[in-house]
């Protein structure tokens, strides 16, 4: 009787595993690949791997948080990066985990307000910024405030050689900028783009 009883389960588990094999077979012949789901910092991804690397969505709190391609749990090359309400934040290149590369950032509204260079998560050399209508507001070099100065929502600024520009697309400003200030060498112009100022500004204003 006991044997008939451990065949009986020898025959389910086979047949068990032959469907597996059978339904992977499948998937990999639909260029499906099976998913699994793997442990990170705070939550948990789920994808596939193809050699070390592992392709896939991770989530937070049941929320997705992030796409694209993990190394030991570790984001890394082009990817996105979602808000709290599933709206897209970033798109582009990651290194270890952050925002690093070319990419760009958008508003929890979906609208886009930087495009350029990512260093350790933040707007960092060579970019542009545009207003909440869409429109070109600056351009130029940015960098990341120091830790006393910086404000969560802009916490990169025009640093060096940059531009500003109206709202009306007139260009305000070319000069040097400290800080997202007008400091240094720069010229001024009118919203009719007639040249205000020429010369040497001191933390937003002309010297004379």
């Amino acid at each position: 009787m006991g044997g008939i009883i451990f065949l009986v389960l020898v025959v389910i588990v086979g047949v068990g595993i032959w469907i597996y094999l059978i339904s992977q077979q499948k998937n990999q012949a639909n260029g499906q690949r099976p998913q699994l789901k793997i442990p990170c910092k705070d939550g948990y991804i789920i994808g596939y791997y193809v050699g070390s690397r592992f392709t896939g969505q991770r989530f937070v709190n049941n929320r997705l948080a992030s796409e694209g391609v993990f190394v030991n749990a570790i984001q890394i090359g082009p990817g996105k990066e979602y808000y709290e309400n599933g709206t897209l934040k970033y798109e582009g290149s990651f290194v270890n985990g952050l925002a690093s590369g070319q990419g760009k950032l958008y508003e929890e509204n979906g609208k886009l307000k930087y495009i350029g260079n990512f260093a350790n998560g933040y707007a960092s050399g060579q970019g542009r910024i545009f207003d909440a209508n869409g429109k070109l507001k600056c351009e130029g070099n940015f960098a990341r405030l120091s830790s006393n100065q910086e404000n969560i929502k802009d916490p990169s600024v025009p640093t060096g050689h940059c531009k500003e520009y109206y709202d009306n697309g007139q260009l305000k400003y070319e000069g040097e900028f400290v800080n997202g200030v007008w400091h240094g060498e720069g010229r001024s112009y009118d919203r009719n783009g007639r040249l205000v100022f020429k010369g040497k500004f001191a933390y937003g204003k002309p010297t004379k």
